[in-house]
């Protein structure tokens, strides 16, 4: 329980960011990659982190912005070297920045760097060992996306709302607020993104509430109070199944575990602040839309 109230604080202390966000970019290689191992992939990634955090944008776990790198080899040679033999190629990086939901291409850039090593993967990394983190290609590559990133939503949002709708009104929430939380709060309008996520939030709320009061009553009935919690900490006190939450708070208050009472009281006491429950619904949105970003089936991040 103390890990349930732990968290709870956290969320609120991390709120201000949530609300503050920028551009977010993650790393990204197509499934079915067979050039980059995941070792080699974070190695690439760290090169680009330097100049990520000098123009203000943000590294993302996941995201519908990334970076997605595609390799290929050229003049590749394989020379025999006593017991293992030696590739060597001339490693041409192609970057590209873009929106995983619609497609829409921010920079690009190419850099070919001389690899050698006993397999493909290893000539890669000696490669990528000898990109500098400085590198002015890719410090011009982020500078350009970010810019590109910023007219993009700045003159295409309420066609990006348009959208993330259309993908709510077929019940892909995850897909409608990972495309809204894409968008830079430091365009102008976002408000209108803001209130979007917390209509298309709660139409998420309607189908899904029921679903989770339901475990939240099976960890209660089985003497689970923490997990009881964590469930109806998922819950928005507005939603249509608000009645039968606070119902069960009720009885998790009636119990003798002190923590939980005190967790439930704090649930409750947000409730009914609206600046909480917005700031609440904001971080729920952005879990959902995180989910939906992993569960992708065409890309995988790279953390």
């Amino acid at each position: 329980m103390r890990k349930v109230l732990l968290t709870m604080i956290i969320l609120l202390t991390s709120y201000a960011t949530i609300f503050a966000q920028g551009i977010e970019i993650a790393f990204a290689l197509p499934v079915g990659n067979c050039q980059l191992s995941d070792n080699t992939a974070k190695m690439l990634r760290s090169k680009f982190l330097p100049a990520m955090s000098e123009s203000g944008v943000e590294t993302a776990e996941v995201s519908t912005i990334a970076i997605k790198p595609e390799i290929s080899f050229v003049n590749k040679q394989v020379v025999e070297g006593g017991m293992r033999n030696i590739h060597t190629s001339d490693i041409q990086f192609n970057f590209v920045c873009t929106n995983l939901a619609t497609s829409t291409t921010f920079a690009s850039c190419v850099v070919t760097v001389r690899g050698e090593g006993f397999s493909d993967d290893d000539a890669i990394k000696n490669a990528i060992s000898k990109l500098s983190a400085q590198d002015k290609r890719l410090t011009d590559f982020v500078n350009k996306a970010k810019d590109k990133i910023i007219d993009y939503y700045q003159h295409n949002l309420n066609s990006v709302i348009s959208r993330a709708r259309t993908f709510a009104n077929i019940q892909q929430y995850g897909e409608g607020l990972a495309l809204l939380f894409s968008c830079p709060a430091t365009i102008s309008g976002y408000t209108k993104v803001n209130n979007e996520i917390t209509t298309i939030y709660r139409q998420y709320q309607t189908q899904e509430c029921n679903n989770i009061i339901q475990k939240a009553r099976a960890e209660f009935s089985n003497g689970n109070f923490d997990a009881a919690v964590e469930y109806l900490q998922q819950i928005d006190m507005t939603s249509s199944c608000a009645t039968e939450a606070k119902q069960l708070c009720t009885q998790i208050k009636q119990t003798k575990d002190v923590e939980a009472r005190r967790a439930v009281e704090l649930i409750e006491r947000q409730s009914q602040r609206e600046t909480d429950l917005e700031k609440t619904r904001i971080k729920a949105a952005r879990d959902v839309a995180v989910a939906y970003c992993k569960r992708r089936s065409d890309v995988y991040f790279i953390w």
